[in-house]
């Protein structure tokens, strides 16, 4: 198999506290996915440079924006990608990982994620049910139960130059007790079932990721109604896929 089965329901955007209720599956079995094997393939040249890139900056990488009140400092990210909006002057700085990652189809993310030692990051959801997420072990400084991910109610550990990849929308939070820094490659693509409306949703989720910047500023604007909420979301949707549209993105070899 080289891509997921067909779940065939709506398109789902975590908009309030409902949790996902829906088909798709905490883990897919993606062993044998072409876009798997292409970054386990590259993984010494993909390690090389992040590695390069990491200890020549670990102390200027940036905290992960999470919304509202909750803090953690040692979850750090680099953003190439974020539903298909391209940062370029990152992407500059990592040739090998922004080439390696166009050849994937329907790829809408790329981060390089890095724990801290004793850091766990709390429980949250990801945005939509349209994404895939596949996790590349880069450094891996520990086994489970000393370092890993839970997904819905499964729990797997990270190996260096292996992947694994799961349903962003279910509830899930990863943890490091190790004493060092665990660092892995993650890469999102939209599922099958929504490929022709990923403008769609990158556009929609790029939406309720500036909804939630701005909640987080003014904590009252949580409480709107929900579907006062899917307004805002439809309209400001509408700017974010003119500047997708500019930049080119969703093209063919281009994610």
């Amino acid at each position: 198999m080289t891509q997921p089965p067909t779940v065939s329901e709506p398109l789902y955007f975590y908009l309030d506290n409902t949790w996902y209720k829906g088909k798709m599956p905490a883990f897919y079995d993606a062993e044998n996915w072409e876009m798997n094997k292409l970054l386990e393939q590259h993984y010494p040249d993909l390690k090389a440079e992040i590695m390069t890139y990491f200890g020549e900056n670990k102390d200027a990488i940036r905290s992960n924006f999470t919304p509202y009140d909750y803090h953690e400092k040692g979850w750090k990210t680099i953003n190439l990608y974020t539903y298909g909006l391209r940062y370029s002057k990152i992407c500059e700085q990592f040739p090998v990982l922004d080439s390696v990652t166009r050849q994937i189809p329907g790829m809408t993310m790329v981060q390089i994620a890095i724990l801290e030692p004793h850091v766990r990051v709390k429980a949250h959801l990801g945005d939509t049910n349209a994404i895939i997420r596949t996790h590349l072990g880069i450094s891996i400084p520990g086994k489970y139960p000393e370092l890993g991910l839970r997904v819905g109610q499964q729990e797997v550990c990270w190996e260096d130059g292996k992947t694994f990849s799961f349903c962003i929308v279910h509830r899930h939070y990863a943890w490091n007790n190790s004493a060092g820094y665990r660092i892995a490659l993650i890469v999102d693509v939209i599922h099958p079932d929504y490929k022709d409306r990923i403008a769609e949703v990158c556009s929609q989720s790029l939406a309720l990721i500036s909804m939630k910047f701005v909640a987080t500023k003014f904590p009252v604007l949580k409480n709107m109604p929900r579907s006062l909420t899917r307004i805002l979301q439809k309209l400001l949707a509408l700017p974010v896929r003119l500047i997708l549209f500019f930049q080119g993105a969703f093209k063919t070899g281009n994610g």
